[in-house]
């Protein structure tokens, strides 16, 4: 039997296509469909606290380059390292927003208002995280803390594994550290290093927006 030249044509486009669909439903079904990046996480503890005194923060959140975050909202806060929290799991950060005040506690009154947003070194930060986290000879955590001082209107973002000297072997690699990024702790307790280290907007007032703003 034979076909019209046009009808055969169309018959052998018409067996390519179902080939196709064919061969697309067997590598999606096989696992070998496009997917999305993996969220890395390198810290699942959260502190946040003060030197300088009691700071209320009802806003504290910090991005992560694979849209993650973590929240350092932890309320009033004293002292380094501050208050703890399981933050899940955050990755490398990237940005840092934030409300929070400076008050007095005897006096139960608000001194300062302050307020940020504004971008962090992503790839610094990588770098700093990954030097700390071969830095030990004979230590290892799988995941670090991620802390947040608030002092005034100056914020500032450390990593830390807590290797304790008291309790473990924080002996260094040789040339572990090359630029100096890792320092002793703000407690001379452990070693961090310093993600990020700026000051946001203050006010006497509430800003508007702000969980302070009275409604």
């Amino acid at each position: 039997m034979h076909f019209p030249k046009v009808e055969l044509k169309t018959l052998i486009m018409t067996k390519c296509q179902t080939i196709v669909l064919l061969l697309t439903l067997i590598f999606l079904m096989s696992g070998c469909s496009p997917q999305s990046p993996q969220r890395i996480s390198i810290a699942n503890i959260g502190n946040a606290g003060s030197t300088t005194g009691y700071h209320s923060i009802r806003l504290m959140t910090i991005r992560d380059t694979s849209g993650g975050g973590a929240g350092f909202a932890y309320g009033a806060v004293s002292g380094y390292p501050g208050a703890s929290a399981d933050i899940g799991g955050m990755g490398i950060p990237q940005h840092l927003e934030g409300y929070w005040v400076k008050y007095d506690r005897d006096e139960n009154t608000r001194d300062k208002f302050f307020k940020i947003s504004t971008p962090i070194d992503a790839q610094l930060a990588e770098q700093k995280i990954k030097t700390l986290n071969r830095y030990y000879a004979n230590y290892t955590r799988r995941q670090g803390v991620m802390q947040v001082v608030v002092d005034s209107e100056r914020v500032r973002v450390f990593y830390t594994l807590k290797c304790f000297e008291t309790y473990k072997d924080c002996t260094p690699r040789e040339n572990a550290d090359p630029n100096g990024w890792v320092i002793r702790s703000l407690a001379d307790s452990t070693d961090v290093v310093l993600l990020f280290d700026g000051k946001g907007e203050s006010s006497d007032t509430p800003f508007p927006g702000s969980p302070y703003e009275e409604k």
